[in-house]
């Protein structure tokens, strides 16, 4: 194998990494959130929450081709690895699916008391 050829395969081989290394996965926190509210859709417990200006800017760095890419959150000891189905556009998040209890503790963290 001629120089030439040699450098072009290491290339090729380096590449998954560095595919991989741009594709971290965002993680959500409690700070990253306003407020939440559970809603049901297609008898699925979900949570809509309206972001922070953190979690903004974390959503920044989602984009179109973030499609499928993992999402991580974890709020009120709630851990919850989520797949990106569609890009995030404007001020809310929904979340899910959760049990009916875990849709609570979450609630329960992110909105302030009344």
């Amino acid at each position: 194998m001629n120089l030439r050829l040699f450098s072009i395969a290491v290339l090729v081989s380096a590449l998954p990494l560095v595919v991989s290394a741009e594709s971290v996965p965002v993680s959500f926190n409690h700070g990253d959130f306003l407020s939440a509210e559970q809603i049901t859709r297609n008898g699925e417990t979900l949570v809509k929450v309206r972001l922070s200006k953190s979690g903004k800017s974390k959503v920044k760095k989602l984009n179109e081709s973030s499609v499928g890419q993992s999402v991580h959150s974890e709020i009120a000891g709630v851990s919850s690895d989520l797949k990106l189905r569609e890009p995030i556009k404007g001020d809310s998040l929904e979340m899910g699916p959760y049990s009916d209890s875990d849709a609570q503790k979450i609630l329960t963290d992110i909105n302030p008391p009344q």
